[in-house]
């Protein structure tokens, strides 16, 4: 319990801060967004080779009351301005879905770096555009990465590797993954909640769970099986939570569940009485894997069957857990001789000590993945975990079908010329 809570105060609320370098990455806020403070601001305080310097907002007055809240020292009046600012290295793009491919587009143009919250665009042609645009092949490019956090973390690298790299790991069959907000976290004129802005569950909660899917599958869906929006009843091209299945070229089936407003489900009460009360749970991907021969010898046929659970992907500083499961059977011809199960509980908060920076228990996703982008920016060796343009073009393909497949229209791009 006392670590946990420690992981919590030293991730979240204070870090140990850092003696920043002098050639320390300046970053740039082009928003002033909410979720800043806990996926750059806050882990940039234990990070000596990087500097919130500038943020701009649409109004310059918010901009200057979270400036003054979080310690940031310039403040522009303009996100253009904060472009033109030599100054900045990179930038931290968190503004409306539909603004992404703009400003990301437009803060390469002008030479930084690009931290980019996902999803990386409105739409499958927008990343694209994006992420094949000449200004990214040319020598000494900016680097755009699309940030999604929990990749970054080692409990997801140790997870991919009980599923994919273990000798007792067979092929993917089955997986589910779900995620959950519980109802009225989400206010009703929240911009999530506005097709013009590009929103809705799949386009906010819902790309974990099918970035996780994809990576499950370690190659991508080749049909949607189907997919079952709940739609907001002022909104109905909205989707306020996603149900939707998936099948690969295999035959791997994986389902996804995305709620933005979830409720019911209380154990111990009456579906009646709590099915408008906010529902809780941990985010949760599930796996199966097919049965695989260890040993075949004088007829005795030794086979394994691995799952594995991880509880908490999300924020796994906080707490996670890595359950794999091995149930083990010796045959003779079809006849079982023996069966047992092994299990093995793990929680991974940092890297092996045979990786150059293993990093702290402490450190949230959010500070592994600005290590590494750090790290690319810089041309170090890192962990080797990135999210490459192509996977970020095949999210938003893969998103896109989703929505064609559940009767929605894909998000619209906003046609800038830039």
């Amino acid at each position: 319990m006392f670590s946990g809570l420690y992981r919590i105060y030293a991730g979240f609320i204070s870090p140990p801060p850092a003696e920043k370098h002098n050639d320390a990455i300046r970053f740039g806020l082009l928003g002033a967004s909410n979720i800043a403070p806990i996926a750059l601001i806050t882990p940039a305080k234990s990070h000596p080779d990087v500097l919130v310097a500038a943020v701009a907002a649409r109004d310059r007055k918010r901009a200057e009351v979270y400036a003054k809240k979080h310690g940031i020292p310039t403040v522009h009046s303009t996100y253009e301005e904060l472009l033109q600012d030599p100054s900045i290295d990179a930038v931290y793009i968190a503004l409306p879905n539909s603004l992404h491919y703009e400003w990301s587009l437009r803060s390469i143009r002008a030479g930084k770096h690009v931290l980019l919250e996902k999803p990386s665009c409105s739409n499958a042609e927008e990343a694209r555009a994006l992420f094949t645009h000449p200004l990214l092949k040319a020598a000494g490019a900016p680097i755009l990465l699309e940030a999604f956090h929990y990749r970054f973390h080692p409990v997801w690298q140790t997870f991919m590797a009980r599923i994919h790299r273990d000798p007792e790991a067979g092929r993917v069959k089955e997986a589910f993954v779900q995620q959950y907000l519980p109802k009225g976290m989400i206010p009703d004129n929240d911009i999530r909640w506005r097709f013009d802005l590009s929103g809705g569950a799949m386009m906010d909660f819902g790309t974990y769970p099918m970035n996780c899917l994809r990576q499950i599958f370690n190659q991508e869906p080749t049909e949607v099986l189907y997919a079952n929006p709940r739609g907001l009843k002022a909104s109905p091209e909205i989707d306020q939570a996603m149900i939707a299945s998936y099948r690969t070229g295999d035959g791997a089936i994986g389902t996804l569940v995305a709620d933005l407003s979830t409720s019911g489900g209380w154990p111990l009460l009456p579906s009646s009485w709590s099915q408008n009360f906010p529902r809780l749970g941990w985010p949760k991907c599930e796996v199966e894997l097919e049965e695989r021969v260890l040993e075949n010898s004088q007829g005795h046929v030794h086979t394994v069957k691995r799952s594995v659970a991880l509880w908490n992907h999300l924020m796994p500083s906080i707490y996670n857990r890595l359950d794999v499961e091995d149930t083990h059977t010796i045959r003779v011809g079809e006849q079982v001789v023996k069966s047992w199960k092994e299990l093995k509980r793990e929680n991974v908060y940092k890297w092996s000590s045979t990786q150059a920076n293993p990093g702290q228990e402490w450190w949230t996703s959010y500070r592994y993945q600005l290590e590494e982008f750090v790290n690319r920016a810089k041309g170090r060796a890192g962990s080797g975990v990135w999210v490459d343009a192509d996977d970020s073009i095949r999210q938003m393909e893969a998103i896109d079908e989703t929505y064609r497949k559940a009767g929605l229209k894909v998000r619209p791009g906003r046609n800038v010329r830039i």
